[in-house]
């Protein structure tokens, strides 16, 4: 049995506390996403649709984005949610183009304005209510509470996004997060693994790829786990080969999640039953996976549609994330017990890895904060078909200072890699989908022969 004072305290005082300063409602709400993981799968449905039904004229009465969308009388795809049967499907270009729709006019109460990452190469604000919020970082919880965290748990995140806001930087301190940056492999493993013996963290959280390129800097020289027990992963795709690298890396099953961060939302994740199939949480949000009619049957992929159920501030109804996923026959349940819906499993999220010269790899999200402070670039895709050259494919908003970004964007790609991995740049009216149906933000000859010439070892526990 864990002893762990600050823990207790946390739990009981500052997490209330918190939620009385900020206007969120965390600690009840992972009360009740806790009750809800062992209903009876009607009356998850039921209490579902009770919410859906008042999201959906809500938004028709209150939000002149919707009310004017749904009275063009454009069919979209039916459902099998009767609210949402035949409402057309929303893209973040359509909420891109009616930026100044949000927050719903009328909406009173506090928001957090969210500049999306732009994973798919097109960044932009979201705004969410404090109760959507407040059910985000709830979920959150029950996540990495899977995975054996406990909220007041110290922890360490991987992540690109430099702590820049005091408030934020306090929120780690309360929270016991260390939070670093990740950009290649050569500047930050050796620091990431010494925080994490030194320090006695027992719970690691991190994009797929970055943890994938971790646990091959621990195999490669022979580092031992230094002390995680709980490690998740969520941002971009985890491989079998990065599934089996980290897991061998760590000795435990690795949970990986999906939604996204942007919008404040968090669809679905793994338990340690679960093999490649994930719980989804319909306690915040309603998935559909659609074909260009309705439903994809059960074992087809089909593209990934959320609604969610508690933003007043910009509500999502039937807003598509660009990623492709399977939805698991009906009835399907999990060893775990829990009776939460699933899915079978997520395909959709494609990206990759680029090798400079000397070996370093930079990962996805890399890019991914770059262009998220380049705001004048619309779009990107990074190519590399040339082991020492990479090619930027960019989409200019007008008025955009090109020579300006390509200096930033050459200068940011060389300091990472050492000077090794040069950049070239083509400027295009649009950039084309994958056969997906997604627009892949990175496509590398190497990245996946630079993985597999780095294989794991087979004896990765609690593999699938």
């Amino acid at each position: 049995m864990r002893t762990d004072p600050y823990g207790s305290i946390f739990r009981s005082s500052i997490l209330p506390i918190l939620d009385r300063l900020n206007g969120t409602d965390i600690d009840r709400k992972l009360r009740l996403l806790q009750s809800w993981e062992h209903l009876d799968p009607g009356e998850i449905r039921a209490r579902q649709d009770r919410r859906l039904e008042d999201v959906v004229a809500g938004a028709r009465k209150s939000c002149p984005f919707y009310a004017e969308r749904w009275g063009r009388k454009e069919l979209g795809p039916s459902s099998a949610y009767g609210p949402l049967s035949g409402l057309p499907v929303v893209a973040k270009a359509d909420l891109r183009d009616a930026a100044g729709s949000f927050p719903v006019p009328g909406h009173q109460r506090k928001v957090v304005a969210s500049r999306t990452s732009g994973s798919t190469g097109s960044p932009m604000i979201f705004y969410r209510s404090m109760e959507q919020e407040s059910w985000f970082w709830a979920l959150r919880m029950r996540i990495w509470g899977w995975a054996g965290y406990r909220p007041g748990d110290p922890y360490l995140t991987i992540n690109l996004n430099p702590r820049l806001a005091w408030k934020k930087r306090l929120q780690d301190v309360l929270f016991r997060c260390t939070y670093l940056t990740f950009n290649a492999d050569n500047q930050d493993s050796a620091r990431i693994v010494e925080v994490l013996r030194s320090r006695r963290i027992p719970n690691l959280n991190g994009f797929s790829s970055s943890l994938f390129v971790l646990a091959r800097y621990m195999k490669e020289r022979g580092i031992p786990n230094p002390g995680v027990s709980g490690v998740t992963s969520t941002g971009d795709t985890l491989f079998p080969e990065y599934r089996e690298a980290v897991e061998s890396a760590f000795g435990t099953r690795v949970l990986d999640y999906y939604g996204a961060g942007g919008e404040g939302l968090h669809l679905a994740s793994q338990c340690p039953q679960s093999g490649s199939r994930y719980h989804l949480h319909p306690e915040n949000a309603v998935v559909e996976i659609l074909d260009d009619e309705g439903p994809a049957a059960p074992g087809i992929p089909g593209r990934i549609v959320v609604t969610q159920l508690d933003n007043p501030a910009m509500p999502l109804i039937r807003y598509e994330l660009g990623d492709v996923a399977v939805g698991a026959p009906d009835g399907t349940r999990c060893e775990c017990g829990r009776t939460l819906p699933m899915l079978e499993r997520i395909e959709g999220r494609i990206p990759d890895l680029i090798v400079a010269p000397d070996g370093t790899f930079l990962v996805m999200h890399f890019f991914v904060v770059l262009f998220k402070n380049l705001q004048q670039v619309d779009r990107y895709q990074i190519l590399q078909d040339r082991k020492e050259t990479i090619v930027a494919r960019l989409v200019a908003r007008p008025g955009a200072d090109r020579s300006g970004i390509e200096a930033a964007v050459r200068k940011a790609v060389s300091e990472a890699t050492r000077g090794t991995l040069g950049t070239e740049f083509q400027w295009l009216e649009e950039i084309p989908l994958s056969g997906a149906g997604k627009r892949r933000l990175v496509i590398s000859r190497f990245g996946r022969e630079a993985l597999m010439a780095h294989p794991a070892s087979s004896s990765a526990p609690g593999r699938p």
